[in-house]
């Protein structure tokens, strides 16, 4: 049954299911502001921790509007049925991380891309309006303290195309002594909008493989995406582009052309995650209003089944400034709840909140 249709609030660990609370540093709290942040994205560590990962931060302070493109990263503890509050921010791998708590301020985690060109074909100068940068797309463990994580290279503008995208990446990082060890760029195509099926996230270790997902929304009506199409690829050596696969009819093929639409649902974005015991669950938005829905599956192909639906607590937005990046926590979620991030423009902060599954 969707959460909206319990009348009941539960309470439990200190958090109120349904309730959005903010995600926040040290940081935060020691110099009385709040860092407006686009996407959250987390992992757990080990000896109880979790690892986050955030797209582009800003600030105002007194000495005036701070902006690091691309992604910053934190770390905090991890708590089933907790949203983590205590943050302590990371600085610019390679660098060593500092003790906790920690009341330092934010440092780009991924330096910005070269290369990257506007859509008319200049070259993507910095300037109001304009920068360009490696926005992350998802995160997964391979072993204790040691991650992938996906990201996508791209020109903002402020053109009829204000996100144009020309690079996927992933990037190999370990938590422990805060290093990237490796960054591969998988695909490129420097002046040209990368193809949809190669826009990729959600990474997902399973059976050797590394499975990551793309969506794209085919078309829209009044902030709802109507038609759309989910895909799933997969890779066993993922610094190789030529090992890519994708699902297509029942197989993986090489022609990424021909990759097929795995959920029956139209979806304005999807995050997939694998949650333990309970197994491989996308959280598909519906919406720019914050509606998604919960989608099931044995295997990361699928088939995949509707569980659930929902609605974050969003607020405001306008423009291309609207409800989105829902992302689900397995390493805070419990067996009653799913825990789901997201970025509500009214607060231009992120939020999470659970959710019963």
């Amino acid at each position: 049954m969707a959460w909206l249709m319990s009348a009941v609030l539960l309470v439990f660990s200190g958090t109120v299911a349904g309730l959005p609370v903010r995600v926040t540093s040290n940081f935060e709290h020691h110099r009385g502001i709040s860092l407006d942040r686009d996407c959250g994205f987390s992992a757990p560590l080990s000896r109880g921790r979790t690892f986050w990962l955030f797209c582009d931060t800003a600030w105002n302070d007194g000495d005036g509007r701070h902006f690091i493109p691309g992604s910053t990263a934190a770390v905090g503890t991890a708590a089933p049925g907790q949203i983590p509050t205590d943050l302590h921010e990371l600085p610019t791998p390679p660098g060593r991380p500092p003790a906790s708590p920690h009341p330092g301020g934010p440092a780009q985690f991924l330096t910005a891309p070269g290369g990257m060109r506007t859509p008319d074909g200049q070259p993507c100068t910095t300037n109001a309006g304009q920068f360009a940068a490696s926005w992350i797309t998802g995160i997964t463990t391979t072993s204790p303290d040691n991650l992938l994580i996906t990201y996508v290279d791209l020109c903002v503008t402020s053109t009829p195309k204000p996100f144009f995208i020309q690079g996927f990446g992933i990037a190999e990082y370990n938590a422990e002594t805060n290093t990237i060890t490796a960054r591969t760029t998988v695909f490129s195509t420097p002046g040209a909008q990368l193809p949809a099926t190669k826009i990729l996230g959600s990474p997902i270790l399973q059976g050797g493989s590394l499975y990551l997902y793309a969506f794209e929304c085919g078309r829209w009506f009044s902030g709802v995406c109507v038609t759309g199409t989910t895909h799933v690829a997969r890779a066993e050596s993922w610094r190789t582009a030529a090992n890519y696969q994708w699902y297509s009819q029942g197989r993986f093929t090489s022609d990424h052309t021909k990759a097929g639409n795995i959920i029956p649902s139209a979806g304005a974005a999807v995050s997939v995650h694998s949650f333990g015991a309970a197994g491989l669950h996308a959280i598909l938005q519906k919406d720019l209003g914050g509606g998604f829905e919960v989608w099931q599956a044995p295997t990361p192909a699928g088939p995949w089944t509707r569980r659930s639906t929902g609605k974050v607590g969003c607020r405001g937005g306008r423009g291309n400034d609207l409800c989105r990046a829902l992302t689900g926590h397995p390493e805070l979620s419990t067996a009653h709840h799913m825990v789901i991030s997201y970025f509500s423009p009214a607060t231009r902060h992120v939020e999470a909140a659970l959710f019963p599954w």
